[in-house]
């Protein structure tokens, strides 16, 4: 036998509405938002959609953790390389060689950007410290993607793709308003499995 208080018989009417509520809240609500934030390629969503779409890689990660890079008041090249030292000072410790390897490719990608975009930026870079790798984003507002050019012994320009593909995955992401660079890099003694760079080259963060 069902005992059916008088509130439950006042509320009884309500019931459908609310179920329709927490559908909306739930369900309907999480998919729109992941559709609008899939479609976007508005840059000031960048941030949001990176954190939606890094969850695609089993793994657990502190971040991705985004700035700003300013060419008009202070050496963005030095900045990027001091934001990532810092963002990873827990793994200096254990890990220098690693912490190493990073900065040189934020200083490598931000050089990169800063010379063949036209005008002052925007630059972001965002970083991610996952437990066996770091993942390193840089964006800039042009959508051409570098190619390394060939070079002799003595060259110094031209390097900087080749340097950041020998310490680990570079992948670009071209959108309406410009490109980011991704670079994955695997902790020392680590090795990335295929699976993990397919997924990796799965995502599409502008």
């Amino acid at each position: 036998m069902t005992i059916t208080t008088g509130t439950g018989r006042a509320l009884a009417p309500l019931r459908p509405y609310a179920r329709r509520l927490l559908t909306a809240w739930f369900v309907t609500v999480p998919v729109r938002l992941g559709r609008l934030l899939e479609e976007s390629s508005l840059p000031r969503l960048r941030v949001v959609r990176a954190v939606w779409r890094s969850n695609h890689v089993a793994d657990s990660a502190d971040g991705p953790h985004w700035r700003p890079l300013s060419t008009g008041t202070n050496n963005p090249v030095k900045a990027a390389r001091d934001y990532v030292a810092r963002r990873l000072r827990h793994v200096v410790r254990t890990d220098r060689e690693h912490v190493d390897d990073v900065v040189l490719a934020a200083s490598e990608l931000v050089t990169n950007a800063i010379r063949h975009t036209r005008g002052d930026g925007p630059y972001w870079i965002g970083v991610a410290a996952h437990s066996r790798w770091t993942h390193l984003y840089v964006s800039d507002t042009d959508i051409a993607v570098p190619k390394p050019t060939p070079t002799d012994g003595l060259a110094l320009s031209g390097r900087g793709v080749p340097i950041v593909e020998e310490l680990g995955l570079l992948w670009f992401v071209v959108g309406v308003y410009g490109k980011t660079a991704h670079v994955v890099i695997p902790r020392t003694g680590e090795r990335l499995t295929d699976k993990e760079r397919e997924a990796l080259l799965r995502l599409k963060i502008v």
